[in-house]
């Protein structure tokens, strides 16, 4: 007599008795119990260390050609699905520790604009001010009229190995760059059609509305951000991003140019989200399938 054994728990079951969306399901379990033995955001290290976790060829050579570049350290993040924005924030948070007071003073200004978008998007404002708190007060640090000691790296380190610190801050931002999405709509809702046979949205029958993709794929958390989401959150804050993709195919997601030099050595692709402003500042986010970190020179 056979026996059914579809009410077991995945990791009890056999993986040929699976289907790919189970398959799918425990892939993303064993991931985030992985992740959550590792600290939300790491000390930075030598970016040499990355290749001893790589044995395929196109990888050491990429890494190798970065520290051409003279990038030097990686500060590794949780891989948790709020690896993008964690990254992020603190990245550009932590750009502007040497920077003049104003320059917080300006970020913050351009953050309190982007406030009644929240509102156009429904978001209740007693809630989305509890997340929006602790990067207020970070920015608030940062600016000319704080009394408190200046944040340095090592403070802002210790803010984001705090659980809710930097938790709260991530779901501002998703919160944010659904609000963006949704205010500016005409302009992103084309590039949905091409998330058709992305396996993520399969399951929901296509491509997603505004509407189902931003409440499903970006307000909800531990989902991976794709490229509408980073472009709407860099032009929203107007913050120059640059992200370095690590990945054997030589192209990031999106049909990006190929990784090859002009002499055929290979190369790493930067892409870049501008925003609206023309300060670069200098520093990048490192993707490899799945994963953000930050990158340093």
């Amino acid at each position: 007599m056979s026996s059914d054994n579809s009410q077991l728990p995945l990791d009890q079951r056999k993986l040929s008795d699976l289907t790919d969306y189970e398959v799918a399901s425990l892939t993303q379990e064993l991931k985030a119990e992985e992740a959550s033995k590792r600290p939300l955001v790491g000390e930075v290290e030598p970016l040499e260390r990355l290749s001893d976790e790589y044995k395929n060829e196109t990888f050491l050579a990429k890494i190798a050609s970065l520290q051409r570049d003279s990038w030097t350290g990686l500060r590794r993040l949780r891989g948790d699905g709020d690896c993008f924005y964690r990254a992020f924030a603190f990245s550009y948070l932590e750009r502007l520790i040497p920077l003049p007071p104003s320059a917080a003073q300006l970020a913050l200004a351009k953050v309190e604009s982007l406030l009644p978008l929240l509102d156009q998007a429904g978001f209740q404002k007693d809630i989305y001010d509890d997340f929006y708190e602790p990067l207020r007060d970070l920015l608030l640090a940062l600016g000319p009229d704080s009394k408190l000691p200046r944040p340095t790296a090592t403070s802002l380190h210790a803010s984001f190995n705090d659980t809710e610190t930097s938790n709260a801050i991530i779901v501002f931002l998703r919160l944010l760059t659904s609000a963006f999405l949704r205010a500016n709509a005409d302009d992103f809702t084309p590039f949905l059609f091409g998330l058709e046979d992305d396996p993520r949205f399969m399951l929901e029958g296509g491509a997603p509305t505004m509407d189902q993709f931003c409440s499903f794929h970006v307000e909800a958390v531990n989902k991976e951000a794709d490229h509408i989401q980073i472009t709407a959150l860099t032009r929203a804050l107007s913050v120059y991003t640059r992200i370095a993709y690590l990945d054997q195919s030589g192209a990031p997601p999106g049909g990006f140019g190929a990784g090859a030099g002009e002499n055929g050595d290979v190369k790493v692709d930067f892409v870049e989200f501008e925003g609206e402003s023309e300060e670069k500042l200098n520093g990048a986010l490192l993707y490899r399938p799945g994963h953000y970190d930050v990158l340093y020179r």
